[in-house]
């Protein structure tokens, strides 16, 4: 049997879907998302018998050609049974399910000769898996079967601009990253500062042909404890956090979540925006208008809370963003502008981390409201576009790097 070489996170071999059908937390069918389905499926529902069937079927799809793909045209899906289960799978069996139904939470790279796989934390299971493990999570080299690796195995496949030269590098610079974040003798933005370095330095390396001898002295010297005990203060000593900077930030990226002028959220969920708008106290004056210096007094206000939140849930937070830089593929995910995709990352992150700080403060802090967070947090990232654009706009035109990260971390 044809085997293919995958590099992933150990959980994704434990992976299974414990929810299925109306035991599901937050049944992935049930969800206004857009779901695509790719052509070979959709041509094997034509063939259904009788042909009424195959046309009842086909007409809840409709194509996109700026997307090549047909796309569900109702949500929830149609398809779903009252018992929560898939009436195409009842009925026709699992090779009938489109690759997105069939290969979700898992997410798949294709990367020179090899292939990456993790699991989107949108799913609950996999999110309680991750998210709540106490020991740092470890990575392997597995052989993945023909069966598990097809069209309508378990391999949702996503492109990759990585040359194949570049592409063997890639497990490497991973885990020293990963290495980086699971650092539990530095805080997490002191993590976030030295995988910050870590990139400047590597960037220097993918600026033109990679330098392989000086890329391999670079991993050595991040991995060496004289590094940690040595260097590693004079980096996180360097950084001066710019509270106002990080609070003007902050705010033009929850425009993504409300409406500024009426602090209305878009989202069907109010509570976690409603959240943070009393734990930042942010409120329209006199002028209707937002006062930034207010909020950002409010903020240096929580200073001692803030220190105690990031402590006490850092193994949380170093989870998250193992799982995210590796899910993502960062710092590759857009462009080989290593330093701009890091920076899409510390955003994401920085939003997710006040959230997540203001509904602690709010008595939202039990396993279900985390879970419940990051779902909401996950779909705003995975299946909307606001935030990512704000991402975006705000980066336009800053080439500084290092005043990027000077905006988002305090030492």
């Amino acid at each position: 049997m044809k085997t293919f070489r995958y590099f992933q996170p150990e959980y994704v071999s434990r992976f299974k879907c414990t929810g299925w059908g109306n035991n599901c937390l937050n049944n992935c069918c049930d969800r206004q998302w857009e779901i695509d389905l790719d052509k070979a499926t959709y041509k094997k529902y034509q063939r259904i018998q009788p042909k009424e069937k195959a046309r009842e079927i086909t007409s809840h799809f409709e194509f996109k050609s700026d997307a090549g793909k047909y796309f569900l045209k109702g949500r929830p899906c149609p398809f779903l049974t009252a018992d929560g289960l898939c009436g195409i799978q009842r009925e026709y069996g699992e090779e009938f399910l489109s690759q997105t139904c069939a290969t979700y939470p898992r997410l798949t790279y294709g990367i020179g000769k090899f292939f990456e796989r993790s699991l989107t934390l949108t799913c609950p299971v996999a999110a309680e898996m991750v998210l709540f493990a106490e020991e740092p999570l470890k990575f392997e080299w597995v052989e993945v079967s023909d069966k598990i690796h097809s069209k309508h195995g378990r391999i949702a496949m996503r492109k990759t601009k990585i040359n194949d030269v570049d592409a063997e590098l890639v497990p490497k610079i991973q885990i020293a990253m990963i290495n980086i974040l699971q650092e539990r003798s530095l805080s997490i933005n002191q993590r976030l500062i030295v995988l910050c370095f870590f990139i400047d330095r590597l960037e220097e390396h993918f600026s033109s042909k990679p330098d392989i001898e000086g890329f391999t002295k670079l991993l050595a010297t991040y991995n060496s404890e004289e590094f940690l005990a040595k260097q590693v203060p004079l980096m996180i000593e360097s950084v001066s956090f710019d509270a106002e900077k990080f609070i003007r930030l902050i705010m033009e990226m929850f425009e993504a979540f409300y409406n500024t002028k009426e602090i209305r959220l878009l989202n069907q969920d109010r509570r976690f925006m409603d959240a943070v708008i009393k734990t930042l106290n942010i409120e329209l004056d006199e002028n209707n208008q937002i006062s930034i210096s207010k909020i950002t007094a409010n903020y240096n206000g929580l200073a001692e809370a803030r220190k105690k939140f990031l402590a006490d849930y850092s193994t949380f937070f170093e989870n998250y963003l193992v799982n995210e830089l590796f899910l993502n593929l960062y710092p590759w995910n857009h462009s080989y502008d290593l330093s701009k995709d890091l920076s899409r990352f510390l955003i994401t992150y920085k939003v997710f981390e006040v959230f997540m700080f203001s509904a602690t403060q709010n008595n939202l802090s039990d396993k279900k409201d985390l879970l419940s967070l990051l779902d909401w947090y996950a779909n705003q990232i995975d299946h909307t576009s606001r935030l990512k654009e704000k991402i975006f706009k705000y980066l336009e035109g800053k080439e500084d790097f290092f005043e990027i990260m000077e905006s988002l971390l305090e030492r």
